[in-house]
């Protein structure tokens, strides 16, 4: 069974902020973008073969205003920080909690004026091994 906790984690941003997010790193047809990033592993496990998993996922967002690029995720941020439920629609996960890793900080600003910036967040679920 394939995890679909990234899609979920994507639907549930969506429809906590109405923001427009993408399963994708700064996607062309979408200013925002929610990507897995280095370091998720298993948190502890048990004999019967259940795992806590953390998964790091980056929330990045591409756009000629920094203003704009920190309101968007800091309204994720907060948006994020009061989530206590996230289901999933296969059952290949239980949501146990999330971290916000960080706050918003700017990537990088291009002589265009375009800056990118980026949220870390690291989402703790259970998973059937």
């Amino acid at each position: 069974m394939d995890l679909d906790l990234q899609e979920s984690l994507a639907k549930s941003i969506i429809k906590g902020t109405g923001l427009k997010l993408k399963v994708a790193y700064l996607s062309p047809d979408s200013d925002i973008g929610l990507v897995p990033v280095q370091g998720s592993h298993v948190v502890e496990a048990d004999y019967s073969g259940n795992q806590l998993w953390q998964y790091n996922y980056a929330i990045t967002i591409k756009t000629k205003s920094a203003r704009e690029a920190k309101e968007k995720l800091f309204a994720i941020s907060n948006y994020l920080n009061g989530l206590d439920e996230l289901l999933s629609d296969n059952g290949s996960f239980r949501f146990n909690n999330l971290e916000v890793s960080s706050a918003p900080s700017e990537l990088l600003e291009d002589t265009a004026g375009t800056v990118m910036y980026e949220l870390d967040i690291a989402v703790f679920v259970y998973t059937k091994r």
